[in-house]
């Protein structure tokens, strides 16, 4: 049986405890998340804050990642956001939330999910530099 799911991309702020909330489930013992959060440097350079853009097919590349994720053992929800647009630095950019029957099957879903994101999610990142140059990444 799949897991339910629920994925968006948003240019609205992420509400990462509500988001993280509904994946509770009475049935499931583990509820792991992680949140993406814009820091303050990279790679040497001091950051200013980010600007996310995606392709028009993201949402559904987005729901395809978290869906290929949905059948795992012991997985019964699973939610996934990604923001886009202007970001300053300590807001959320990706929050995932796994709940399953034990620790180790979200913490694993959680971990896969993230990693398919980065490598699979056709967003940009222009990140904004307190010299007032940028860099881009996910290009």
């Amino acid at each position: 049986m799949s897991a339910e799911i629920a994925t968006g991309i948003t240019d609205d702020p992420l509400d990462s405890g509500a988001l993280i909330d509904s994946a509770r489930l009475d049935t499931c013992g583990a509820v792991a998340s992680f949140i993406g959060v814009v820091r303050n440097h990279d790679g040497g350079e001091a950051v200013e804050a980010i600007e996310y853009s995606c392709h028009p097919s993201a949402r559904q590349i987005l729901r395809e990642i978290v869906s290929e994720k949905s059948d795992r053992p012991g997985v019964h929800r699973i939610v996934a956001w990604h923001r886009v647009g202007h970001l300053g630095i300590g807001e959320d950019a990706m929050v995932v939330a796994v709940a399953a029957e034990h620790r180790a099957q979200a913490f694993r879903a959680v971990e896969a999910i993230v990693e398919d994101v980065k490598a699979k999610l056709p967003v940009w990142k222009k990140q904004e530099l307190t010299d007032g140059s940028h860099s881009w990444s996910g290009l």
